[in-house]
């Protein structure tokens, strides 16, 4: 699997009184290894289990902790390793 760095736009919402051109969607970037993408979605784990410890899995390793980034909020994905 590649470990990759994602570079995403974050959602925000606000419940004061904030004005509309004081908000802004931070950046972030998030590293995980690559474990799914298609059009709409990609998804990192930030563990994988080496030895399926719960014997559940079809393949080895088994990734764990998901994040997934819808690919509107993706501003790059780029290899790390």
């Amino acid at each position: 699997m590649r470990i990759v760095k994602v570079a995403w736009r974050d959602v925000i919402a606000c419940n004061e009184w904030e004005k509309a051109d004081t908000i802004k969607c931070p950046n972030i970037m998030s590293i995980g290894w690559l474990v799914y993408e298609d059009a709409e979605t990609i998804k990192i784990a930030s563990t994988l289990d080496l030895d399926d410890f719960e014997g559940k899995a079809d393949e080895k390793p088994v990734p764990y902790g998901i994040t997934a980034f819808p690919r509107g909020c993706v501003v790059s994905v780029e290899d790390v390793i």
